[in-house]
């Protein structure tokens, strides 16, 4: 079951005695822990009532040994059992000691006055283990898995609604161009987004670009797009910007190198028929990198984009060994990479 899945049944059917959450996606699996827990607990109740187990500390009978008590002071009690690599193929480098069978034992027959929230942030389990299957059996399952820019515009949407929000087509692009990068921020860029609003309700493209942080990788972004189109003195003045801002400029030219090799692989990718979302998974990138990929790609042919790596290849060489001065190689990389649109 994904994360909306999850909310919605949480919402509409109240809580089950197990859940088992996993997955890359920490937002999704701290959500949904603090769903369950606020639907079921009052703020003084969680004094009492509301326990975190880490299992690299802890071996899993002494939470299982809690689970089968009486709550205090209420009818509910929660237990939250966190870095269970017991369920993972992941060695264990803290040599805690579970005694799987105990919990095996009472997932048999788990109390109704407890409900055991069990979470790993990995994104695959051994599935071979009797545990796993028996917990997959026993609860409900979320799998934190991230999601794709399909289900960021779902989940900015299902937000914008419930807090009677507007957000335009164009800004909601741009919010997840620059925040979309994991839910977290995501999150926390549409509450601070959602505050700024209070009397419009309305956020617009000038809203997203006043108030959603750029990170470096942001703002490379844009100085590749720029290069890609020929604009070298735009392309200049965002490197202008992030020398004022301290950046090193190596690093700069590093991030130069990555999105040409990105986009090298993925018009290869493209040419062999895989999707936005296969691309991404092969690439071990963001769906949305992908796409900024794609429109760049009718830019070059690959001897332009091979071309381009020879130069900041060189570039490379260059300052790393001291024959130019390194703001001053990046410049001139930046003039010349812009060049090649020009000649097309």
């Amino acid at each position: 079951m994904d994360y909306m899945q999850l909310s919605k049944d949480i919402e509409q059917q109240g809580v089950k005695p197990v859940y088992l959450l996993y997955g890359k996606e920490d937002f999704f699996i701290k959500d949904i822990t603090e769903k369950i827990v606020s639907s079921i607990l009052t703020e003084e109740e969680r004094d009492f009532n509301y326990s975190i187990y880490d299992m690299k500390e802890v071996p899993v009978e002494a939470a299982v040994e809690e689970g089968e008590t009486l709550p205090f002071f209420g009818e509910k009690r929660v237990i939250l059992l966190r870095n269970c690599y017991f369920l993972t193929g992941v060695k264990d480098k803290e040599k805690i000691e579970h005694h799987l069978p105990t919990f095996e034992k009472y997932l048999d027959n788990p109390p109704n006055e407890t409900i055991m929230i069990v979470s790993v942030s990995y994104e695959k389990l051994d599935e071979r283990k009797k545990i796993v299957k028996k917990l997959k059996k026993q609860g409900m399952v979320l799998d934190a898995a991230p999601y794709d820019e399909a289900k960021m515009f779902q989940w900015i949407d299902t937000y914008t609604r419930d807090n009677q929000l507007y957000l335009t087509r164009d800004a909601k692009e741009l919010l997840v161009q620059l925040a979309g990068k994991e839910m977290m921020m995501l999150a926390s860029e549409m509450d601070k987004l959602s505050l700024y609003v209070t009397e419009s309700n309305e956020i617009t493209v000038d809203i997203v670009e006043k108030l959603v942080a750029r990170t470096l990788e942001d703002n490379v972004f844009e100085l590749v797009d720029h290069v890609v189109q020929g604009r070298s003195e735009k392309a200049l003045r965002i490197y202008f910007d992030l020398l004022k801002q301290n950046e090193e400029p190596i690093k700069i030219l590093m991030l130069l190198a990555r999105q040409f090799r990105m986009i090298l692989q993925v018009k290869q990718l493209k040419q062999r028929g895989y999707s936005r979302q296969k691309m991404a998974s092969q690439l071990k990138v963001h769906p949305f990198a992908v796409k900024v990929a794609e429109g760049q790609i009718k830019n070059f042919d690959d001897i332009a984009i091979k071309n381009i790596l020879k130069e900041l290849a060189e570039a490379d060489y260059e300052m790393k060994t001291g024959k130019m001065d390194k703001s001053l190689r990046v410049e001139l990389g930046i003039v010349k990479i812009a060049g090649f649109h020009n000649k097309l």
